[in-house]
């Protein structure tokens, strides 16, 4: 592989590790014991090891056998600043440890990426999105998932990016919740999705980084974080699939994380920022339709598997667990949501958002007026089985 370097220019901006399209977290052939350069070992248990960049999975990968590696994005949108801030209130200039493997101050040297090792268990199903595109509806049929979550339609985007709130909802065996970002683009058999955010499930009980993507509408390929070649990772600090800390509380203070993704004009590469850090990018070599090129559909929202527990519905929680009703520091939260116009060089609200849920009565959705605070929002979550969620 061969480095391309650019210019740093900051910006703003599913799952534990998932080795193989379910999300198995155990060592993978994928990696060669010799590419390892160190172990780290967190307080918490978390094992990662740091990987020569050049011999990380996505490299495995038979359409980027001769990819260049692309250390940084050419440019920015217009406009986008460097935002580090973790929780509401913090201290934008200190550099913010918000991944708990940070907590010891040791981190994978430069020239290597972090890939998490220990976490176990398969993660119980194969994503879904929450629009069916042969049927133009939401929620494709049959599928266990349910959503709250805001569509924002169009052509031409090159990125997108919000504020998501971190909670740590309850979670029942074998399912997930997660709070995350969609850039979709294509037709049929050919829908390209990469999505990013947080998620929860009953294998690792907190709030963990993730992202995803696939290039057939999640039918053969695709995976989680470093689960199979695909995504390029570049930091060195940042591990996809590891927990992200501390989460909001209720009634008290409020966490988040600032993600972005965009799409840089001069390869067509779509990178994944976290917290003003660039952590690495999905070429558009990998993908066979839309995102070859830019994306029509950005979403933004909750996402749970239901598995129907003896027959009724699961009392897994979306967002803080409660409905939107009960606003700020109670109910979860996305703000800020932007996304890049054609171009990809404007920074524009997405005000118009449209909003969506698949079973109200257990998670719902409330879109807000703009204002200054958090600009586009909306509230969402629910506790899931209650009087009036029943199945």
């Amino acid at each position: 592989m061969r480095c391309k370097s650019s210019i740093v220019i900051l910006s703003i901006s599913y799952l534990f590790l998932a080795l193989g399209v379910n999300g198995s977290a155990k060592k993978s052939s994928l990696l060669d014991p010799n590419s390892i350069l160190k172990t780290i070992e967190s307080v918490d248990g978390e094992v990662i090891d740091c990987v020569d960049i050049y011999k990380q999975p996505a490299f495995s990968h038979p359409r980027l056998a001769n990819h260049t590696l692309q250390m940084r994005p050419s440019s920015y949108p217009i406009g986008l600043k460097p935002k580090s801030i973790f929780a509401s209130g913090g201290n934008s200039s200190e550099e913010v440890k918000f991944q708990k493997w940070h907590k010891n101050g040791e981190y994978c040297p430069e020239g290597s990426i972090p890939i998490v090792t220990s976490l176990a268990g398969d993660f119980p199903e194969k994503k879904t999105h929450p629009f069916s595109f042969s049927t133009n509806t939401v929620t494709p049929a049959g599928s266990k998932a349910e959503y709250a979550a805001a569509f924002f339609p169009g052509s031409g985007f090159h990125g997108a990016m919000g504020d998501i709130n971190i909670w740590n909802p309850n979670t029942k065996e074998k399912e997930q919740s997660a709070a995350q970002l969609w850039v979709t683009d294509g037709e049929g058999e050919n829908i390209d999705t990469i999505e990013a955010g947080w998620t929860v499930s009953t294998y690792t009980n907190h709030p963990t980084l993730f992202v995803y993507w696939t290039a057939d509408d999640y039918k053969t390929t695709g995976c989680y974080n470093m689960g199979c070649p695909g995504f390029v990772q570049t930091n060195h600090k940042i591990a996809l699939g590891a927990f992200l800390d501390p989460a909001s509380t209720y009634g008290g203070q409020q966490l988040f994380v600032s993600i972005l993704i965009y799409r840089d004009d001069q390869n067509g590469n779509w990178w994944f920022n976290i917290q003003g850090q660039d952590v690495g990018y999905w070429p558009p070599d990998i993908f066979n339709g839309g995102l070859k090129g830019t994306a029509s559909l950005l979403e933004w929202g909750g996402e749970i598997v239901n598995s129907n527990p003896g027959g009724i519905h699961t009392a897994t929680g979306m967002g803080s667990g409660h409905f939107p009703s009960e606003g700020y520091g109670k109910a979860a939260w996305f703000k800020n949501l932007k996304y890049i116009s054609d171009g990809g060089r404007e920074v524009r609200d997405a005000k118009g958002i449209t909003p969506y849920a698949t079973k109200p009565n257990c998670y719902d959705i409330e879109v807000k007026d703009w204002d200054t605070d958090m600009e586009v929002h909306f509230y969402f979550g629910g506790p899931g089985y209650s009087s009036t969620c029943q199945n």
